[in-house]
């Protein structure tokens, strides 16, 4: 996909945060390559010179200072690596506005519209009209590469070509507007051209093979701990179970779900801020890559491209007028977005998910299900009852046995003459071989006709290995959270 921006010079490879020491003073350079092409800038820039970063070193003014070229770059890198600083951290790589993947059904190209993303290093990708690329031309130029080689399904018989693909945007800077300058300093005769400007701009590329699920796995994205205290990542399992920073905060959950609703937001806030700073200790500049080379300010690695859409299933077919081309579809979902503050704050008015009032649940968005989140099930068709023993088969997640308890299952009997009886429990055993639930009463039931409940809400619900709650019964459709599962209530008759 072509460069697009105010210049369209070759594209330099560069990283961010090598260390260039000035006597005492020390340097934070987007480095480590050059604009190695004369016909650029006449001999090669380090790309370091046209972008430093320094967001902790500026420049101290006094009165009769003679200013340098030092002294400019000293200006310019203090105040743009405050902002690239800033945002690398505090907001992350996102869209913010526009930038929509879309084809042209008529000419067979991929088009992005003009927009606006930030990238992990902080910087702001302007494109500033929109571009496009031919599919069959993409494929002539790029069939023979390794990547798209990997992928790539053709048909013999047909000829017919299919693979997925994604999009992507990233930094390029290029020098521009040249301008007389002396050659050597205080030269004074020789006198020569140089670049006075860089241009920040981006380059579009469309990469073989589906976008990385950056969402996925648990635990890949920043405040691990926080997502999963409000349900929005499961916890990590390794050989011996949930790890023990995410038992921790599965403890946290219980402990919150235990307390009266109206006493729950101000435990979650006691928990959010406990379980922010843990993550907050645990996030770093990033790893060093392949070559053994890391940053010391910024959080990904350049050149930190950011994605903006998967393309499904790109079917190219020969016709006598050439590449006729298909697509299957386009999901611009797969991107990360950022939202503006005004906006947080009109949803942060929503009723609250661990709110003082619980009322009926939210409807979910239209064609949208919910997802279930793996608690055990009761088989309801395995319940039997001999004397003063109820048994039935828990499936799905072993049962955690410490929750395993008479308050995790009620026993009611009716009598034509005296009703509903509450029947006294003596004990609950599991045998996790068996997945089987024994119920021992302590008598014989009086009455013909017999209520179970095993619970999967309140303060005592049944929980799985994983510690979410009993989900509800085998084949049922009621789907389980998390933090709250269902009960199973199921009758039957001790006798006929």
């Amino acid at each position: 996909m072509a460069t697009t921006g105010r210049e369209n010079n070759e594209t330099a490879s560069y990283e961010i945060g090598s260390y260039e020491n000035d006597g005492n003073e020390r340097r934070i350079l987007v480095a480590n390559a050059a604009l190695n092409s004369s016909k650029n800038n006449g001999g090669g820039s380090p790309l370091g010179e046209m972008l430093p970063v320094d967001p902790f070193r500026s420049l101290f003014v006094h009165f009769g200072m003679l200013l340098g070229v030092e002294d400019f770059k000293t200006v310019e890198s203090y105040h743009r690596g405050k902002m690239w600083l800033h945002s690398a951290w505090l907001h992350r790589a996102g869209t913010v506005w526009g930038l929509r993947v879309s084809r042209d059904g008529e000419s067979g190209e991929v088009r992005v519209a003009s927009g606006l993303a930030i990238d992990g290093l902080g910087r702001e990708l302007l494109l500033e009209a929109s571009a496009c690329l031919n599919l069959p031309a993409w494929y002539e130029e790029h069939k023979d590469d390794a990547a798209l080689q990997e992928i790539v399904e053709i048909d013999d018989a047909s000829g017919e070509v299919r693979f997925d693909a994604h999009v992507v945007i990233r930094f390029k800077a290029c020098l521009t507007r040249q301008v007389p300058a002396l050659s050597e300093p205080c030269d004074g005769a020789g006198s020569t051209t140089a670049y006075s400007r860089v241009a920040e701009s981006v380059e579009l590329l469309l990469v073989p093979g589906k976008a990385p699920a950056w969402r996925q796995p648990s635990g890949s994205l920043p405040f691990h701990r926080l997502r999963l205290l409000f349900a929005l990542e499961a916890p990590i399992d390794d050989d011996d179970g949930v790890v023990a920073a995410d038992q921790d905060v599965l403890d946290a959950i219980a402990d919150i779900q235990s307390k009266d609703p109206a006493l729950r937001p101000a435990e979650y806030l006691k928990w959010f801020r406990h379980f922010s700073a843990l993550d907050e200790m645990d996030l770093g500049p990033a790893a060093a890559d392949e070559n053994g080379y890391g940053n010391v300010l910024f959080p990904e690695q350049d050149p930190a491209p950011v994605i903006l859409a998967d393309i499904d299933r790109i079917v190219l077919s020969s016709g006598s007028d050439g590449w006729q081309v298909a697509v299957n579809a386009i999901d611009n979902s797969v991107r990360p977005v950022h939202l503006p503050t005004s906006t947080i704050q009109e949803l942060l008015c929503h009723t609250p998910c661990c709110g003082a009032g619980e009322g009926a649940p939210q409807p979910l968005p239209p064609g949208e299900t919910a997802t279930d989140a793996g608690g055990p099930r009761v088989d309801v068709d395995s319940v039997a009852i001999e004397g003063e023993f109820i048994t039935f088969n828990v499936v799905g997640q072993p049962l955690m046995k410490a929750s395993v308890d008479v308050r995790a299952v009620s026993v009611t009997s009716f009598d034509v003459r005296d009703g509903w009886i509450d029947e006294d429990i003596k004990k609950v055993t599991y045998d996790a071989a068996q997945e089987q639930l024994s119920v021992e009463l302590r008598d014989d039931p009086g009455g013909r006709l017999v209520r179970l409940i095993v619970k999967g809400t309140g303060p005592f619900p049944l929980l799985g290995r994983n510690r979410i709650p009993l989900a509800g019964k085998v084949g049922g459709q009621e789907v389980g959270s998390r933090i709250d599962g269902n009960d199973v209530t199921t009758m039957f008759k001790t006798r006929n």
